[in-house]
């Protein structure tokens, strides 16, 4: 029996997805967006949402509510529901592992989907690696076994908070690096800043009832490590562009996350030196040097 996929949201990195599970016999894929000219022979959600076992919703954060209320009328209350949205709700600072339950009424099983997973490197055919987390076993074990003869070597783990957190944190301090490559700092200013920010992100993880050791992994140093040096990432194209004095791009999903990650209980921002940095150049418009300066006097 044919397994039902419907993928939410057809920008790069569901493209992606698409990419990776088409050649697959047993599986049939659905493909739905917002925007119509970019899937003109979609089908409707009230055609592909009922019969659907895996949902993966590739939407980004600022409309990640809207799209989950589009489904939920239609949603089968067994269907997988898979995040590839990585950060916060902007307008109220919900992690998505809170956002999902909330918008989805009948309890489906909950997936975040995090890791390296630069979406133009995985349709040029490059491997990439992803880390599935849930609080059910069954449900991460379906999503990681769909991509099991797939280029996308997929890990499970039971810390959602963990993952989730340090793939919100990945953003924040690509953008950070973005900023040093962009004031030409060099590679050894890079790499120190790279185990500054591991070492923030540890702290934050651990703090909010995460696993340590689940920063070091695939959704935390592994993919902050891959997108701090891609002009694939958003994010770190941000950091050069607050570093040259311009306009941040439209859609980085840290500029959503770093005023939210503050506001965590027990989060004290004079301890993570390098997010205090980050977070004055970008929401209290202290020149960019000064802040930085700071923080490599601040380095161990």
């Amino acid at each position: 029996m044919s397994t039902q996929i419907v993928i939410l949201g057809y920008g790069e990195i569901g493209k992606a997805l698409h990419h990776l599970l088409l050649p697959q016999p047993e599986l049939t894929l659905s493909c739905w967006d917002k925007n119509s000219d970019i899937l003109p022979h979609q089908s409707t959600l009230a055609n592909i949402i009922p019969t659907c076992d895996v949902l993966f919703v590739c939407v980004p954060t600022w409309t990640t509510r809207s799209a989950l209320q589009s489904v939920r009328a239609y949603l089968h209350p067994e269907t997988i529901v898979v995040s590839l949205s990585k950060g916060f709700e902007k307008e109220t600072c919900h992690r998505i592992d809170t956002l999902f339950p909330q918008n989805l009424p009948l309890g489906n099983p909950f997936v975040f989907l995090g890791g390296s997973m630069i979406a133009e490197e995985i349709i040029m055919g490059l491997a990439a690696v992803g880390v599935a987390a849930s609080n059910s076993p069954h449900a991460r074990k379906v999503v990681a076994a769909l991509f099991g003869n797939t280029a996308l070597v997929v890990s499970q783990s039971d810390d959602v908070t963990g993952v989730v957190l340090s793939a919100a944190c990945k953003n924040i301090y690509a953008l950070g690096l973005g900023i040093c490559d962009g004031l030409n700092m060099g590679s050894n200013i890079h790499g120190a800043l790279v185990s500054q920010a591991t070492k923030e992100i540890m702290t934050i993880v651990t703090k909010t009832g995460g696993k340590a050791e689940t920063a070091l992994g695939p959704a935390g140093l592994g993919d902050l490590i891959a997108t701090s040096q891609s002009t694939n990432s958003t994010n770190y194209t941000t950091g050069l562009r607050f570093a040259q004095g311009l306009e941040p791009i439209r859609g980085s999903e840290a500029l959503n996350a770093i005023p939210c990650i503050v506001q965590i209980p027990n989060i004290t921002l004079s301890e993570l030196t390098f997010l205090q940095a980050i977070y004055h150049i970008v929401v209290t418009k202290r020149p960019v040097k000064e802040a930085f300066l700071e923080v490599l006097i601040s380095l161990e």
